[in-house]
């Protein structure tokens, strides 16, 4: 997938006032939590060197789970979707890490045909072995799953896969939305829940992503801001701007409130604790509200 030089003048001019910043900062003021700006790729290997590297989270025969969000017939350049080549660079990792198979997996709002024919995903991963990417829309493949700390959502029917992996990785991509107002890793949850309608129509949106949040633990968390939607998401086409940012992290609250700190979300500047399921999960002991705005390096290569 090709990188269009009014994208790259962008990312360059979005980047070129953080180039001072020594790596020494991102530690002093992030507590485990990393951000690198750049070609995708660079930007998200260093975020995960700077983590720990991929063997703190992927271990020798390990199958890895990556869950994405691509639920809509877009092409990447649209930033409806996670950056491809962000996945492609974790599988990478993962294999390289000693994982046994890695599982690229969503349940997508649009049609599979479609979705996989725009979203660059096979374009990205076709040919490296051991990754199987699949879109599924089949009630088979999901099972019924209790939520013990739920306080609305008390069960829900969980993709089968990613119950039954070892090693759970989130790459959500930061965008608008209309009903949760910004969505990142909390939200992406979505994608793994065969009757998630029910939490717009019969629950509290913010209550039931916060609820979720307690059950599912991924090991790593990997978010996508190189291409932002700010307005008109989850689906678009809206306004997009090309930050060419990653982040990475192990503390959902602590990554999706970094995340409203990115940008202005359909005209509006957004603090976490105006994210209302932001602020749930973190009173439900998810995770940690972070109020400042992590300071991003420039990824090297």
């Amino acid at each position: 997938m090709k990188i269009n030089r009014r994208e790259m003048l962008q990312g360059v001019a979005a980047t070129a006032a953080m180039a001072t910043l020594a790596p020494r900062q991102l530690f002093a003021a992030a507590d485990n939590l990393a951000a690198f700006a750049g070609d995708p790729a660079a930007a998200t290997k260093q975020v995960i060197a700077a983590l720990g590297g991929m063997g703190k989270f992927v271990s020798k025969g390990d199958r890895v789970v990556i869950k994405p969000n691509v639920g809509f017939a877009s092409p990447p350049a649209q930033g409806a979707n996670t950056n491809p080549i962000v996945v492609r660079t974790l599988c990478e990792l993962a294999l390289n890490a000693g994982a046994k198979s890695v599982l690229v997996v969503d349940c997508p709002v649009a049609q599979i045909g479609p979705s996989v024919e725009r979203n660059g995903y096979k374009e990205e991963l076709g040919k490296l072995p051991d990754v199987v990417c699949t879109l599924v829309r089949e009630p088979k493949f999901f099972v019924a799953t209790n939520i013990p700390k739920g306080r609305h959502l008390q069960k829900a029917n969980v993709l089968r896969q990613v119950l039954n992996c070892d090693t759970l990785i989130n790459v959500p991509v930061a965008k608008s939305h209309g009903s949760a107002l910004v969505t990142a890793g909390m939200k992406n949850w979505m994608g793994i829940v065969y009757d998630r309608q029910v939490w717009h129509t019969s629950f509290d949106l913010h209550q039931c992503i916060a609820d979720f949040s307690t059950f599912i633990k991924p090991k790593l968390i990997v978010l996508d801001a190189s291409r932002v939607m700010t307005t008109k998401g989850p689906g678009g086409p809206g306004n997009v701007k090309v930050f060419w940012r990653i982040y990475g992290g192990t503390d959902p609250v602590a990554i999706d409130s970094v995340a409203v700190t990115i940008a202005e979300w359909n005209g509006k500047k957004l603090e976490p604790n105006d994210v209302p399921y932001i602020k749930l999960a973190a009173e439900m002991g998810v995770g940690a509200i972070r109020n400042i705005e992590l300071p991003v390096l420039p990824a090297a290569g």
